[in-house]
């Protein structure tokens, strides 16, 4: 089941794990939904199967990308979260950064300067504890990949929650950490308990 859910995910049918999950329990009439963490090591198995090295490729253009987003939001302590941090991408995925700051318009005019098109400023409207101390929403693009910069309340930016794939702190990268990584080890999992 996890196989079959990390298929939708990769090949873009569901966008959520949960709904690849209930989507692939469904066809195998099944009742018991597998981890988010199954789920994405069979996710990065599929995509090294079908693409091979040149899953690693596009896993360092993305982390590059997203290092020049990163360098035109310096100012306001950006960092790496989601599936680019992790290592484990799919074809769309976006690069996801967050930055310590809750007002909108000094982000934007950061990105505008660094060469970027703000596509959209939208603010997150759920509830707390759904909201995580996300303001903010700026939607922009790096070079042909989607990207979007959330801002974060300060301690809740200080204080990432819990990843609901690892079960982690979703610490993410650093600009300074980021680097480190594209010169030293671009194909870098960032997963607990793989190094």
């Amino acid at each position: 089941m996890a196989e079959a859910a990390a298929r939708y995910l990769y090949h873009g049918t569901y966008k959520e794990y949960i709904d690849a999950k209930e989507a692939a329990a469904e066809d195998l009439d099944a009742s018991t939904l597998p981890s988010n963490r199954e789920v994405a090591e069979k996710l990065l198995e599929y995509a090294l199967s079908l693409e091979g090295e040149g899953y690693w490729e596009r896993l360092r253009e993305l982390r590059l990308k997203a290092l020049r987003l990163m360098e035109a939001l310096e100012r306001f302590r950006p960092r790496l979260v989601g599936s680019v941090w992790r290592g484990v991408v799919k074809p769309g995925s976006d690069i996801d950064v967050e930055v310590d700051f809750e007002d909108p318009e000094p982000v934007a005019e950061a990105l505008r300067r660094g060469g970027f098109q703000v596509k959209g400023v939208e603010p997150i409207d759920v509830p707390e504890p759904l909201r995580m101390g996300s303001l903010w929403r700026i939607r922009t693009e790096v070079d042909g990949a989607e990207a979007e910069v959330i801002l974060k309340e300060h301690q809740a930016y200080l204080n990432p929650p819990a990843c609901d794939i690892y079960g982690d702190p979703r610490k993410g990268l650093s600009i300074t950490e980021l680097r480190r990584i594209i010169k030293e080890n671009p194909a870098k999992l960032n997963i607990p308990g793989v190094e």
